[in-house]
């Protein structure tokens, strides 16, 4: 059975920053402007083979994304989803979607294989499977008796 725990301080770090997106997002529209373009949703986790990232990215065309690894341990994604249009003579009611370019740099503190990482993107989701360098990986090291 596998037990998932929860780190505290990473829940209360992810419920501050999406406060002050809620808080920038409301001051934006309060202004009158447009909801502006924001970061997308991820899970990353780790097993002793590779690094998994998943991120929601509905709407967005796959021509405009761009996975990166740079230095061996960090990710960098981009991607761009364009306006959408109304009718002439319409007007927006409200108008919540974020538009525009998107990043998210990511540090994964452990090394990878960049000429091997894979990455696909079906139905707005982008997986992305980055896996460790050798030396990274894990080795029990057997003990021998004199």
């Amino acid at each position: 059975m596998t037990r998932n725990r929860r780190n505290p301080l990473g829940v209360f770090l992810h419920e501050v920053t999406a406060a002050g997106d809620e808080f920038a997002a409301l001051c934006t529209r309060l202004a009158g402007q447009d909801a502006p373009a924001a970061t997308f949703p991820i899970n990353v986790w780790q097993d002793e083979n590779a690094v998994f990232v998943e991120g929601d990215l509905p709407g967005v065309d796959r021509a405009t994304l761009d996975v990166t690894v740079t230095g061996g341990d960090t990710l960098t994604i981009r991607a761009e989803r364009p306006a959408a249009t109304i009718a002439e003579g319409t007007a927006w009611l409200r108008r919540e979607r974020a538009i525009g370019k998107f990043s998210r740099v990511l540090n994964l503190s452990t090394l990878v294989d960049a000429e091997k990482v894979e990455a696909s993107y079906v139905n707005g989701v982008l997986k992305v499977t980055l896996p460790k360098v050798a030396a990274v990986k894990p080795r029990t090291v057997p003990i021998k008796a004199e």
